[in-house]
């Protein structure tokens, strides 16, 4: 797959690219990766949104939400939001995909995600993800580059995989929203 270029300053020219993009018996097997280097003083992190009409999104009332967001497994869903009260939890404070303990045991710098659903008993499921890679300094997170990507599960069962892409004007103002609503304590650019 062709990369998707950075197109500002410091990192312009810079890139992330699509790996791995398989249609799985549920949903989907993702692997992005990138060459922006390190800067002292910065952070390099993933943040990734997810819509839908099924699973945790209905569950959390939320149909656009920061993923990992949910319940369920009690290993990733431990910490209540305070700006999300209710049944669904992160798997910490922060927005980024990778938690401080994922990083610490070998995930990174890549995004690997293998999202499913169930088959719906009728018509279909759908999840659409916006997934950035972003600068972070102190509590200021900006977005350097976006793709968007997801699939669909019919009632028969069969996946079908979405193209990756440039997300659309209205699909960042989501991403923004859902990070402003449930992080309200960072800054997003």
């Amino acid at each position: 797959m062709p990369p998707f270029k950075i197109m500002k300053e410091p990192h312009k020219g810079k890139h992330i690219v699509v790996t791995r993009y398989v249609a799985t018996a549920g949903g989907v097997s993702i692997k992005i990766e990138h060459n922006v280097p390190s800067v002292a003083g910065k952070e390099l992190q993933w943040v990734q949104t997810v819509s839908s009409n099924a699973g945790f999104s209905i569950d959390c009332k939320m149909e656009t939400r920061v993923d990992p967001f949910g319940h369920g497994d009690p290993a990733v869903y431990k910490v209540s939001l305070p700006a999300v009260p209710g049944l669904c939890k992160a798997d910490d404070l922060l927005p980024f995909y990778w938690t401080a303990d994922d990083l610490a045991n070998g995930y990174g710098p890549e995004l690997s995600d293998n999202p499913t659903l169930p088959a719906p008993a009728t018509g279909r499921s759908w999840s659409q993800f916006v997934t950035a890679l972003t600068e972070v300094t102190g509590r200021n997170v900006l977005h350097l580059v976006a793709i968007a990507w997801g699939f669909e599960r019919m009632a028969n069962g069969t996946v079908s995989v979405a193209a990756i892409r440039t997300p659309s004007t209205s699909e960042m103002r989501n991403h923004f929203q859902a990070l402003r609503r449930m992080y309200p304590d960072y800054n997003y650019t």
